[in-house]
């Protein structure tokens, strides 16, 4: 990525004039036809043309509509494959805090960087756009980008003429600096009271990624930094143990922060369970922080009954105990790495973590247990950077991929389980080191040679 340009020039679309499209767009927008789920729109403003996908699926607009703006990263490698998983994972996990997302596609040289005050122009005229065709409640904006994207927010979109966003948060994912030590723009009481939160790798500093001069880690304490020094009380950097600069979870990192940040607009408890408030006592059990109100945004005792208290567990975690209303047996852990995540003990993912050690062998959930589209499974779990993948088929049962090693990075080069298969085995050892078995065939690593061999069947 290229490191942002500060040089100021007019602006295309005054501040007052933005302002006035946005409150527009509420009243102006009853009688229009909302944007529905589309790719590839044209939009030109400011001297500047390019395009931008919006994803609707699911929302409901009886309910106030939210948006979410994604700002990819440099090379806009999902910005230019709007139909990818990430992409649609991303805009479910919007839809379900009923917001739309909006991917805007950098318009020079596949860099939010490049001549980033015109540009800024260019999106703040399509905000406006947006917020009028969805008719938005522009209390429930978010901003999020990885990267050169992160820059992005960080140098143009919340920095300088912000106004228009009266409330909600910004992800910035692997960057997101402030060079000179200030905002752009003085901003309002009602953007300071948003909350920034930028997500970075212990492991994503100088050298991992262009220039090589250029250390995402330093860049977002910058960022964080020159937030709170201009009255952003929440702004924060939380750094996540053992990532580098391509190992992100974009998708769950932003839809973790719009759980956090956005409630679904009207929601109310299902008739005979505890109230969502996520301080509860339930059958004499507590129900704190980010646990219980995880447990409450899935439906209280609708969802599940605590049968623990909240414990300490491996790798800087927490977790809590439940029994599940279809009678299994789960847990709720967290940690500042991973946020909260369901284990659910009842299939066959939980029984192999529970037999392998809990959190204290493979480390809490990085993610929820995600199905396959040939009908597997899998969940991701995060040992203090060391990831294991635990994946399931109906033909192989549950085993686990060590990602992190030799043998788990060459089954993920050969395609995951649409290469070599699903994992038919753990890794063991052998004479010469260790290996793996799949249903195509088996992957050895040398423990001398250190070299991978792969033997198909």
């Amino acid at each position: 990525m290229k490191l942002p340009s500060f040089t100021m020039s007019s602006s295309v679309l005054p501040a007052a004039l933005l302002v006035g499209a946005m409150v527009a767009g509420a009243t102006l927008g009853v009688g229009t036809p909302a944007h529905a789920s589309s790719t590839g729109t044209v939009h030109t403003a400011a001297g500047v043309s390019s395009q931008y996908h919006v994803y609707d699926d699911g929302v409901d607009r009886s309910k106030a509509v939210g948006v979410v703006f994604y700002f990819d990263g440099d090379g806009q490698y999902y910005a230019q494959r709007p139909t990818t998983s990430m992409l649609r994972t991303m805009a479910a996990r919007a839809a379900a805090r009923n917001m739309v997302l909006v991917v805007p596609v950098a318009p020079v040289n596949r860099s939010w960087t490049s001549n980033s005050e015109a540009v800024g122009d260019w999106f703040r005229a399509l905000a406006a756009r947006v917020v009028a065709e969805q008719r938005a409640d522009t209390t429930r904006i978010h901003l999020a980008g990885y990267s050169g994207g992160a820059e992005f927010i960080s140098t143009e979109v919340l920095s300088d003429r912000a106004g228009w966003i009266r409330g909600g948060g910004s992800t910035l994912i692997g960057g997101g600096g402030v060079y000179n030590g200030r905002l752009e723009s003085t901003p309002d009481a009602a953007l300071r009271a948003t909350d920034p939160t930028w997500y970075v790798g212990s492991l994503d500093s100088y050298g991992a990624t262009q220039p090589s001069t250029w250390s995402a880690l330093d860049a977002a304490g910058k960022g964080a930094a020159a937030y709170q020094k201009a009255g952003f009380a929440k702004a924060d950097r939380v750094v996540l143990p053992g990532l580098h600069h391509t190992a992100y979870d974009l998708a769950d990192l932003v839809g973790d922060d719009l759980d956090r940040l956005h409630s679904v607009p009207g929601a109310a408890p299902a008739p005979g369970t505890a109230a969502p408030t996520g301080t509860d006592v339930v059958g004499g059990y507590q129900l704190t922080g980010a646990i219980g109100r995880t447990w409450a945004a899935l439906g209280g005792t609708a969802w599940a009954t605590p049968v623990s208290a909240e414990y300490p567990s491996g790798h800087g975690s927490v977790y809590q105990r439940f029994e599940g209303a279809d009678g299994r047996d789960k847990a709720l852990y967290w940690s500042r790495a991973t946020g909260t995540r369901v284990v659910d003990y009842g299939g066959s993912i939980g029984r192999k973590f529970a037999a392998g050690g809990y959190a204290g062998s493979y480390g809490p959930p990085l993610t929820s247990e995600k199905r396959l589209a040939d009908g597997g499974a899998y969940q991701v779990f995060d040992a203090s950077g060391k990831r294991t993948k635990i994946i399931w088929s109906s033909r192989t049962g549950s085993h686990a991929i060590k990602e992190y090693g030799a043998i788990g990075r060459k089954w993920a080069a050969l395609g995951h389980e649409r290469g070599l298969g699903y994992p038919t085995t753990d890794e063991y050892s052998t004479p010469r080191g260790m290996a793996q078995d799949y249903a195509g065939g088996r992957i050895e690593w040398n423990a001398t040679t250190r070299a991978v061999t792969v033997t198909r069947s």
